[in-house]
């Protein structure tokens, strides 16, 4: 008896599609989440270059009556986004390029920057925790501040560190991503994100102190 086996191919592709395109999906989005944290690991180490090297801690910034001393909170994130200029501990105008790679948004990044006491002998490393009401981030735990050894404690002062001292820096980023096919999910975060963490911990080298500044 004849029989028409011409549909064969299509039902075997029907039955077959479904996982193909979820691996495929997949692929897309690890590549894109790999792209994404080796672009946040570059920026920590050379973002955590100038704490290391005192640049932060010296650069002058501002003019006239207004003038300081020192990265604060929002200038070192202004450095890691966008690069941040002004002057260095001899007094003259330099210049820091931004970290953060093009494809990375600033509005989605948040900085934890750290300082070890002397007297931890066992700093821990802790990724901050991110508070959500309602769907909306209400909190990060991140800040400037010094460690107190079992954590974080965040003060969101300026960017310390001085010579010899263990500086912790952290860079978090909240990707976009989607909940796959086929049981596939990369989302850890609220709102379809998936959390990405580069972390860099240095020792501060030695640095000469800004210019009119006698202990640094």
């Amino acid at each position: 008896m004849c029989r028409d086996a011409s549909g064969g191919p299509t039902i075997e592709f029907a039955l077959v599609a479904p996982a193909v395109i979820a691996l495929l999906l997949a692929i897309l989005h690890i590549a894109l989440i790999y792209l994404a944290q080796e672009g946040l690991e570059t920026a920590v180490e050379a973002s955590s270059r100038l704490i290391l090297t005192g640049s932060a801690q010296t650069l002058q910034l501002g003019s006239g009556t207004g003038a300081y001393t020192g990265m604060k909170a929002a200038d070192f994130k202004t450095a890691v986004c966008s690069g941040i200029s002004g002057k260095d501990s001899s007094g003259a105008a330099v210049t820091y390029p931004a970290s953060l790679p093009p494809f990375l948004t600033c509005n989605r990044l948040y900085v934890n920057v750290q300082v070890v006491p002397a007297t931890c002998t066992t700093p821990t490393i802790t990724t901050p925790n991110f508070t959500y009401t309602n769907g909306a981030l209400t909190s990060t735990g991140t800040g400037y501040g010094q460690s107190n050894c079992a954590g974080t404690t965040n003060t969101n002062g300026g960017i310390s560190g001085t010579q010899k001292s263990l500086v912790i820096v952290q860079l978090i980023y909240l990707w976009p991503t989607v909940s796959a096919p086929l049981g596939l999910n990369f989302v850890n975060q609220a709102n379809g994100n998936r959390m990405l963490v580069a972390t860099s911990v240095v020792t501060v080298e030695g640095y000469l102190c800004a210019t009119g500044v006698t202990s640094c």
